[in-house]
């Protein structure tokens, strides 16, 4: 008799580089974008792949509840064997369920993906910290991100009153070959002004693992003319933060 194979455990696996936010103040929500999810799942899940489940009655994806709303049911197959059905309301992007007659094809595909993400934190933990609201790491790699909120300070700082000119800025122990202080100065304008502090340092983490900055110190100032420069480009892209 076989017996039925263990479930990979992904808990842990996420970094904060990995998460991204939505919506701002009160609405703001972390979360791991699907196709990360399927990439990790991919990675490490040796076969395991989701399956929308039919209604029985009607041999649609969309099921019915007793509400008149819909729900899907997933689970995760490999070969013969499947994990338990997860179900997962279909829902606007206020998650309230919709009436059964008003979904769409986006609503069934944006809930398909968003249950999908669910399924895989019940039965593979994968990014169940953010479910739990427990701390994620910000990367497998050494990335320090306490300079960054020094150097943050520094930028900021106002200029010393005795003397007439701006107190100077902390060295820092990771080499630098050029003069970039103008553009780490707009870099770091920029990231207070474009990221909050969650993505700031999940941002600072991307950068760091892409570019195998792994020095101690400032990854800013361990940043080339051209990566700051797109760096600058990339932050001044985006939409400033409401205040």
């Amino acid at each position: 008799m076989l017996s039925t194979p263990e479930l990979p455990n992904l808990a842990g696996v996420i970094t904060l580089s990995d998460v991204k936010q939505k919506g701002s103040g009160s609405y703001a929500a972390d979360y791991v974008p699907w196709a990360k999810v399927m990439m990790l799942i991919n990675q490490h899940c040796n076969g395991w792949l989701p399956e929308l489940i039919e209604d029985a009655n009607t041999g649609e994806y969309v099921h019915k509840a007793p509400n008149n709303t819909g729900y899907l049911c997933i689970q995760f197959v490999n070969g013969s064997y499947s994990t338990p059905v997860w179900t997962y309301a279909v829902m606007d992007n206020r998650n309230n369920a919709i009436a059964y007659e008003k979904i769409s094809a986006r609503d069934l595909a944006d809930s398909h993906r968003r249950g999908v993400c669910s399924a895989a934190a019940a039965f593979f933990s994968l990014a169940y910290e953010l479910w739990a609201r427990e701390e994620i790491a910000a990367t497998s790699e050494k990335v320090e991100t306490q300079p960054e909120i020094q150097l943050q300070q520094d930028v900021a700082k106002p200029a010393d009153k005795k003397k007439g000119r701006p107190a100077p800025p902390k060295e820092s122990s990771a080499p630098q070959t050029v003069d970039t202080d103008g553009q780490i100065a707009k870099c770091m304008e920029l990231i207070q002004q474009r990221l909050d502090r969650t993505q700031q340092v999940a941002w600072i983490a991307d950068k760091a693992t892409k570019w195998s900055l792994d020095g101690d110190g400032s990854k800013l100032k361990q940043m080339s003319f051209d990566q700051l420069q797109a760096c600058i480009d990339e932050l001044s892209a985006k939409p400033a933060l409401k205040q």
